[in-house]
């Protein structure tokens, strides 16, 4: 009996130690471990110091970690180990090296990437290289027509402290030509897991173009003198060159009607080049255009406070294939909507109006993500404060081609709506065709229902130019959208913004090009694959990225 229950111990002191200790084999005297791990991480990055997370492993027993000098060592039976090391050198690279109690080593090497302090304004043409990390504290202005080049894969930090802002102005030039591959960042200094909403100001472009209040206009958010100002008479002005590029966290609303965006674009004119640009969890607008006519393509905004894409003073560019996606939690105490349009704040006949023409977007609202009661649409799932699919007022003459909007439109709000309390509604030349609106509380897809606001846009024939879905409050779009069944998700919005294979929607799409835009047989940003939205410089999870 002693033989058998000596046996049953070390089989059961064997099992325990694979799982522990993960044993590649085990006897009663002389167990053979495996050897040492290491993980080394990057979690705050800051000048003159960089912490490092080191989780260390060592079945046999912890004996040391070394970085260089410095050794942290163990005494008592440790085999495992997580803590942070503050690293205050120069060096480019640290290699860290764990060693277990038989002499056996692991190690792994941490790229380091300087960080460069950037707080006096840029007044000379300068490059920033992606081999170190730039720090904008306060509002740093490009300006006396100087050009910064930021290269591919360089990430530009805003101080939360400071709430650092990159403002371009007027005759000045960016050119941050990112890839799909190695995309150029503005994000939070603050470290991953901590990073928030308005943690930094924002990008600010400024130009020459028309806008509809003059030629010397504040920019809004910014109080500068002289600097900080857009306006003119050139229309084809050239502002740079921004592609492939992602602005995280930023967003400021400092007062009512005063805010920094995620990206402010003042009078740019059609000379720049504006396409793939990522906004995600911005504390304000996502975009905002000012007057101006530069065309933009390939936008996407993630997660914004208050609107997707507002456009005011008289912008008259083209957007095409662009995406938004809204957190059912967060909204602003403004209103917030995916579209909101305005000739200006007063609803004057200025010229020139407002005529952005907007094609190929696919919106989904915060109905689109919330919680389901009852397997049905929940208005108390989504925050008060959300208003409007689109909020078309103001006598702007904004034009949505087909587009679709999902989940926007709660109770008392609409997936479209073309009047405003002050004022009035939109203007006659105003065009809503070819779109696809679902998913809605309201019990109406617009409103007015009928007949001519005060400005002149008649929303009669909405129902034919558009297709509503019926019932407006359908839970259940699967047919349309690849497995939107119930509530979907919204850390992962590829998920779901997929037209289905034999869904309506990836036909029929007006044809557009005599408006000088790209012609597709769907509606949407994308069609029966993740195309664009799928390309490797987009990224849904910023507040986890090393960077």
């Amino acid at each position: 009996m002693k033989k058998i229950r000596k046996n049953l111990l070390a089989l059961s002191l064997c099992g325990l130690a694979a799982i522990a200790f993960t044993l590649s084999s085990c006897s009663e005297k002389d167990p053979v471990y495996a050897g040492p791990t290491i993980s080394v991480d990057i979690i705050a990055s800051n000048p003159g110091k960089i912490q490092f997370l080191v989780a260390v492993t060592a079945p046999a027993g912890l004996k040391d970690v070394a970085v260089g000098d410095n050794i942290k060592t163990y005494t008592a039976d440790k085999t495992s180990d997580i803590y942070t090391f503050d690293y205050t050198g120069t060096a480019t690279t640290l290699t860290f090296t764990v060693t277990d109690v038989k002499g056996r080593t692991a190690d792994e090497t941490a790229a380091i990437k300087p960080i460069q302090v950037v707080d006096t304004n840029i007044t000379s043409d300068v490059s920033w290289a992606n081999d170190k990390q730039y720090l904008l504290k306060g509002n740093i202005f490009v300006t006396n027509n100087a050009k910064l080049t930021i290269a591919p894969g360089t990430i530009i930090l805003g101080d939360k402290v400071s709430k650092g802002s990159l403002i371009i102005e007027r005759g000045s030039q960016l050119i941050a030509a990112g890839t799909a591959a190695l995309p150029i960042v503005f994000t939070s200094s603050a470290p991953a897991g901590f990073r928030n909403y308005g943690d930094w100001g924002g990008l600010v472009i400024l130009g020459k173009a028309v806008n509809n209040q003059g030629a010397n206009v504040n920019i809004e958010g910014i109080t500068a003198g002289n600097l900080g100002q857009y306006g003119g008479t050139l229309d084809n002005d050239n502002s740079g060159t921004i592609t492939y590029v992602r602005v995280e966290f930023a967003g400021i609303a400092l007062s009512t009607d005063n805010e920094l965006n995620g990206v402010t674009l003042g009078s740019v004119g059609s000379g720049t080049k504006f396409d793939h640009v990522q906004v995600s969890y911005c504390g304000d607008d996502s975009f905002e255009w000012f007057g101006g006519k530069v065309n933009a393509t390939h936008l996407i905004a993630y997660r914004g406070w208050d609107d997707d894409f507002d456009t005011d003073f008289g912008y008259s560019g083209k957007v095409q294939f662009a995406a938004s996606f809204r957190d059912p939690d967060i909204a602003d105490k403004s209103g917030s909507n995916v579209f909101e349009s305005d000739n200006d704040g007063n609803g004057s006949t200025n010229t020139p109006l407002t005529s952005a023409i907007f094609a190929n977007v696919t919106a989904f609202g915060p109905l689109a993500y919330a919680r389901l009661s009852s397997g049905a649409l929940s208005n108390g799932a989504v925050s008060a404060n959300y208003q409007n699919g689109a909020h078309i007022r103001r006598n702007t003459a904004l034009q949505i081609w087909n587009s679709i909007i999902v989940g926007a439109g709660t109770t008392g709000n609409f997936p479209f709506r073309f009047t405003n309390s002050s004022g009035g509604g939109a203007n006659t030349a105003a065009v809503v065709k070819g779109n696809y609106i679902a998913r809605a509380v309201s019990a109406t897809a617009l409103t007015p229902t009928s007949g001519a606001t005060d400005k002149g846009y008649v929303v009669d024939n909405f129902a034919t130019d558009n297709t509503v879905e019926s019932p407006l409050n359908k839970v259940d779009l699967s047919a349309l959208f690849t497995g939107l069944t119930g509530a979907a998700d919204i850390n992962n919005p590829k998920a779901t913004v997929v037209l289905a294979n034999n869904s309506t929607l990836a036909t029929g799409a007006i044809d557009l090009t005599s408006a000088g835009l790209t012609q597709t047989s769907y509606k949407g940003a994308v069609g029966t694959t993740i195309g664009w939205l799928g390309e490797t410089w987009v990224n849904f999870s910023p507040q986890t990225t090393q960077y």
